[in-house]
């Protein structure tokens, strides 16, 4: 790239060296005849005044290396608060690692501890309504199949949470995925007339069908179908599905049994059972 500041000075130097070689020509021409001694002084001047200007066009017009541009500096983002610059040095320091606030949690006693302590209480975050169909759904599961003995309450801190029937280590969020999640499932013992988790010994086991009414017998084997990933007709030797006696509008989502026939137990939840051998108890 050529100088435009250079170029300038060059055409302009030249031009006074020209008028210079011009005077010179001139006054070479007036003593050549006149001053025969003197008369190469001013033909010698002309003749430099020219090589000069030729010299200064030339450097005038010659290309300026220019040094390579200089990096820039990466950009480094403003630190959070507590994580400034290091004095003196120009060097960053990392900021802290964050991380997203996780769910709040009370123990049985309604005081606030961590999730990952025995707790009966767990925050819902950003549920809107407490319904049981909110919990099934923080669950894991599907509120048109699965009844769980966990409900929805208000937070002890206010909000939504789910209330577990037994004190939980760590979040129950998915729960229902892992494995037949008997332990989460709502069953009864005819034993005892009592209402049971799944994962005890127990004859019955609900299902709901998404509606608060009372099912008709054919809806209640659908959703038995659905529930067991088998149709019911293939395990009539060991399952009896049949409508709870529960009326219209009630808000318990249980509307259908599967009962083991006879006097017999389950060990587990029918939950998803396929192909698998039915959890007949034996003794």
């Amino acid at each position: 790239m050529i100088d435009g500041t250079n170029a300038i000075w060059a055409q302009v130097t030249a031009v006074v060296l020209i008028v210079l070689g011009a005077g010179a020509v001139l006054l070479a021409y007036r003593m050549w005849s006149r001053h025969r001694r003197m008369r190469l002084i001013p033909a010698i001047g002309a003749a430099g005044c020219y090589a000069l200007t030729i010299v200064v066009m030339i450097l005038g017009n010659v290309p300026v290396s220019e040094p390579p541009p200089t990096p820039a500096a990466p950009s480094i983002a403003p630190s959070s608060a507590g994580a400034g610059s290091s004095a003196g040095t120009g060097q960053t320091s990392s900021p802290a690692a964050t991380t997203p606030a996780g769910p709040r949690c009370w123990a049985a006693s309604r005081q606030p501890v961590d999730c990952r302590e025995k707790h009966r209480f767990e925050e819902l975050l950003g549920a809107t309504n407490c319904d049981q169909a909110t919990v099934v759904r923080f669950l894991g599961g599907s509120p048109a199949i699965d009844v769980v003995t966990a409900r929805g309450v208000t937070a002890p801190g206010g909000g939504c949470a789910v209330q577990t029937a037994d004190d939980q280590m760590g979040s129950a969020q998915n729960v229902l995925q892992q494995g037949t999640a008997a332990g989460w499932r709502r069953c009864f013992d005819r034993r005892t007339q009592s209402a049971v988790n799944c994962s005890q010994l127990h004859s019955r086991e609900y299902v709901a069908t998404g509606s608060t009414r009372r099912p008709t017998p054919d809806e209640c084997v659908a959703a038995a179908a659905t529930y067991l990933n088998q149709l019911p007709a293939n395990l009539v030797d060991d399952l009896v599905v049949g409508v709870k006696d529960v009326p219209s509008g009630n808000p318990d989502p249980a509307r259908c049994t599967i009962d083991a026939r006879g006097n017999q137990l389950l060990d587990d939840s029918v939950r998803s059972l396929g192909v698998r051998p039915v959890p007949i108890h034996t003794t």
